[in-house]
């Protein structure tokens, strides 16, 4: 007996130990736990930028394992030091250029939806979802956690995914079999090498994923997040105080509920600033945490920008003063998967003011899958009683994937709009298809129909009403190039668009021709043409009148991203365009990129635009040509003093100057006639200022202090002519002027 308690002591300690590391992976950066060895390995990339699908300059080594804690997956990025590393530090979500890897893991392996997290050398964060194919939104915020190591000749980045990190189905099984993939970019050559070669620019994306069957493990989470938030308006003398919380409860992995109280719905993200003149509204993204926690579900596109739910309009400009924003007094979504079937509801409802100006929204949702054959439907109701309106929006959504090379998207969609007693109904239908005949080649065509009272603007973003469109692309690579040729790879895309309203008028067509070249520096060149045909514009006059357009230049454009040089990088971009009818304009951009230090970087963008002939509505049928200088100025300074800190300012400034205007009435015909209205000069000037400090001191747990300050100024008939003045006077702009302090905490 004596000789059997070593052993039998021995066994326990083992298994103890054994125990111990199952239960608790240490997320940095080392991978020394035993489980790692009995993880899945992959080490099949392909470079796929440019698309050669070579081997990779450097080898790249990824594992994945399913733990208890979520799925672990490691890099081993092997990078001598012949290879200069490039740590960009960067905010959440901007775009780096720096040393990065990527995954993207579909959970449900449905091509449904998947999950992006980019990690990049110096410790910055990306995370965004795919939905459709290749259609990115950054909006997304996800909880895991992350480490980076870096030993000189290789560096290390681990990453936990908790099995709460979104719904999914059959959560209790014992295994899970999940669409992954995984990249990795050397930034100095801008060379970045897939799993299997498999390319985001290729029509077939997220279903190429390959399936890899791993362990799973049930998980469920309950958080609070209260927030208080305090402002101080100086223009306006007011101090605010705000507090409310957010609820976030997943009892298992295939059930998500999110609710907010009385919730802070203001943005600390600071908007491009934007004078728009054109017909069609300004697309903006939404960063806000509710709206970004398992919001693809929601995401039903159409052609361009146009998509069914656009959280923008929740919270957004009141009804009864579209200056001012409505506040939310309570939100709730709920996220779901039962066998086959994915389920959600998005709702809110905004405060009334006891004037019945408050809307409320409501989006179901429902997506059944089998086979090759995925199908949908989302609704979006809409209540608006200050204007006396009702809106519902019915959509069906299908997708069909019969092999690696074919991939066919179809939606109909019904609107019905009740208005002060009036009664409008509509509909719309999209058919996509994509083919992908060999790696070098790929096709696209779509046909869209938008009816004239089609209208799902008010849960929504529609760009237009009236549209019948058939579109054609054709793209082809070119990826065997000499050692000695400067090229690494090249890209051309041909594209035709044919146009007709509702009514029967043909609007202009176009035609595209695009190239994009690679070269082994890492420096990118663009070129691009596009004409357009002469047809009928059905916007511009806003309802006033249709207008005939001549044949046009609509943009001639060269460009060029330099690969990042010591401590810079620059870009610049020159165009020859028409955006009236008779004349040309000319537009240059510029951008140069300084890091001074890992942790502290700056940028510098100016935009400069040059028009004799910008034609734009003024009122019922009166139009005009103005000669037109723009100038767009934005500078930015990123600086990390500490782990998890950032300070960040960010300075914005936009000036219009347009005189000599010709003044236009438009004639039965649609020919625009020239006219002896008197149409005086005027200028804009927009400026814009955000300093932001974040602070990030626990999980999903923010204090922010943020200034901001702005204007905007519109001068009819100005007395001194040109943009000198406007820049000298854009710092005296003060419609806004505030201090923001603002905590969020995770319980």
């Amino acid at each position: 007996m004596s000789g059997r308690l070593p052993a039998l002591a021995s066994a326990l300690a083992l298994a103890l130990v054994a125990g111990r590391a199952s239960a608790a992976i240490k997320v940095d950066g080392r991978l020394d736990e035993p489980e790692w060895g009995a993880a899945r390995v992959f080490t099949e990339f392909r470079v796929t930028q440019p698309y050669t699908l070579r081997s990779p300059r450097h080898p790249t080594e990824v594992r994945l394992l399913g733990t208890p804690q979520g799925i672990a997956i490691a890099f081993r990025c092997v990078q001598p030091a012949s290879t200069p590393r490039i740590k960009e530090q960067t905010p959440r979500d901007t775009d780096n250029n720096g040393d990065r890897v990527n995954i993207y893991i579909d959970l449900d392996a449905d091509a449904k939806v998947a999950y992006n997290v980019t990690i990049a050398l110096a410790g910055s964060l990306q995370d965004a979802t795919i939905t459709n194919e290749n259609v990115y939104s950054t909006d997304w915020d996800g909880d895991y956690e992350y480490a980076v190591r870096d030993l000189g000749d290789e560096w290390f980045v681990e990453v936990l995914l908790p099995w709460t990190l979104a719904s999914m189905k059959n959560p209790g099984a014992p295994k899970r079999t999940v669409g992954i993939l995984f990249d990795r970019v050397i930034a100095e050559t801008a060379e970045r090498g897939a799993l299997q070669g498999k390319s985001f620019t290729q029509p077939r994306y997220l279903s190429e994923f390959p399936k890899v069957e791993i362990d799973q493990y049930q998980s469920s989470l309950f958080h609070v997040f209260p927030y208080a938030s305090a402002a101080s308006d100086f223009v306006g003398s007011q101090n605010d105080l705000k507090a409310g919380a957010d609820i976030l409860w997943k009892p298992s992995g295939s059930f998500q509920l999110t609710a907010a109280l009385n919730p802070d719905f203001g943005q600390v993200e600071a908007d491009e600033l934007v004078v728009n003149f054109d017909a069609i509204e300004v697309l903006f993204s939404d960063k806000r945490p509710f709206f970004a926690e398992n919001q693809a579900l929601f995401d039903v596109r159409l052609a361009g920008n146009d998509r069914l739910i656009y959280t923008r309009r929740v919270g957004g400009p009141r009804d009864d003063d579209p200056a001012r924003a409505a506040e939310i007094d309570a939100a709730m979504k709920l996220n779901g998967t039962a066998g086959g079937l994915d389920y959600g509801l998005l709702s809110a409802v905004e405060r009334d003011y006891g004037d019945d100006i408050g809307r409320a929204f409501a989006a179901p949702r429902v997506r059944w899958s089998a086979g090759p054959w995925t199908i949908g439907y989302l609704g979006a109701f809409t209540d608006r009683p200050f204007l006396d309106r009702t809106a519902r929006v019915h959509a069906s959504d299908l997708i069909w994937r019969p092999d690696a090379r074919l991939s066919v998207q179809a939606l109909l969609l019904a609107s019905q709009i009740e208005e002060a007693g009036l009664d409008s109904r509509g509909d719309g239908a999209l058919l996509q298809a994509s083919v992908t005949p060999s790696p070098d080649w790929q096709h696209q065509a779509l046909l869209l129909h938008l009816s004239g009272d089609l209208d799902f603007n008010d849960m929504g973003f529609q760009e237009r009403h009236s549209l019948n469109r058939a579109y054609y692309s054709a793209t082809r690579r070119y990826r065997e190039f000499p050692e000695v040729d400067r090229r690494a790879g090249v890209l051309w895309r041909a594209e035709a668009e044919v146009n007709h309203n509702d009514s029967g008028d043909r609007l202009p067509a176009y035609l595209l021709l695009y190239r994009e070249a690679q070269q082994r520096s890492g420096a990118v060149l663009t070129s691009k043409l596009e004409l357009a045909s002469e047809g009928v514009d059905d916007l511009i006059s806003r309802g006033n009148g249709n207008v005939n357009v001549d044949a046009r230049l609509n943009v001639l454009e060269q460009t060029y991203q330099s690969a990042r040089v010591g401590k810079w990088r620059v870009f610049g971009r020159a165009s020859l365009l028409q955006e009236g009818y008779d004349d040309f304009a000319f537009r240059a951009e510029s951008k140069l990129e300084y890091f001074a230090r890992d942790d502290l970087s700056a940028a510098l963008r100016l935009d400069m635009l040059w028009s004799r002939d910008w034609l734009i509505w003024l009122e019922d049928d009166l139009l005009a040509s103005f000669h037109r200088q723009q100038a767009t100025l934005a500078g930015d300074l990123n600086w990390f003093p500490a782990p998890n800190q950032e300070l960040r300012l960010k300075l914005q400034w936009l000036a219009i100057d347009a005189h000599d205007a010709t003044p236009f009435r438009i004639a039965p015909s649609g020919d625009l006639v020239e006219s002896a209205d008197v149409v005086s000069d005027f200028q804009v000037n927009n400026f814009g200022l955000q300093i932001r400090y974040r602070w990030t001191f626990a999980p999903q747990s923010d204090f922010y202090v943020v200034y901001g300050r702005g204007g905007l100024e519109f001068e009819d008939d100005p007395a001194e002519p040109g943009l000198g003045h406007l820049f000298s006077s854009a710092f005296e702009l003060r419609d806004s002027d505030q201090l923001i302090v603002k905590v969020r905490y995770r319980f």
